[in-house]
């Protein structure tokens, strides 16, 4: 079993492909689903969680579509996926027994572990590429 269903990472996804783009040049949906091969009517249902969560906010119209309310330094990775799955964390079963501890403990640093900003993914992206930019 996943810890992640395809909404969380589409989510996901969806802010980073959103934060190309600004008031000013917002993202259309079209655009997102045809980048990341997503049907548009799936998305439209993440999309929705996310601008009625006040992480993204759109512009009607032609030169219409999405872009981000904050910076990506404002929104946690723990934000978007505690938003969009139903239960995220290792278990929401309450147990009155030595292993409920167990459980509560992994939870927090579950939380702890997602609970950084989305704009380290640009640090993350440019140390892979350090390791794998080489030629044969």
């Amino acid at each position: 079993m996943s810890l992640l269903s395809t909404k969380g990472v589409y989510g996901l996804i969806c802010i980073f492909e959103i934060s190309k783009g600004n008031s000013s040049s917002p993202i259309s949906l079209k655009d997102i689903s045809d980048n990341i091969n997503v049907s548009k009517n799936y998305l439209e249902q993440i999309i929705n969680n996310l601008r009625s969560a006040g992480l993204i906010a759109s512009i009607k119209g032609l030169k219409g579509g999405y872009y981000l309310s904050r910076p990506l330094s404002e929104i946690s990775y723990y934000e978007i996926f505690n938003l969009l799955e139903k239960d995220f964390g290792l278990s929401r079963v309450t147990l009155n027994t030595p292993y409920s501890l167990f459980i509560k403990e992994y939870d927090e640093k579950l939380k702890e572990l997602f609970n950084k900003p989305l704009s380290s993914f640009e640090a993350f992206k440019q140390e892979a590429n350090a390791y794998l930019n080489y030629v044969i």
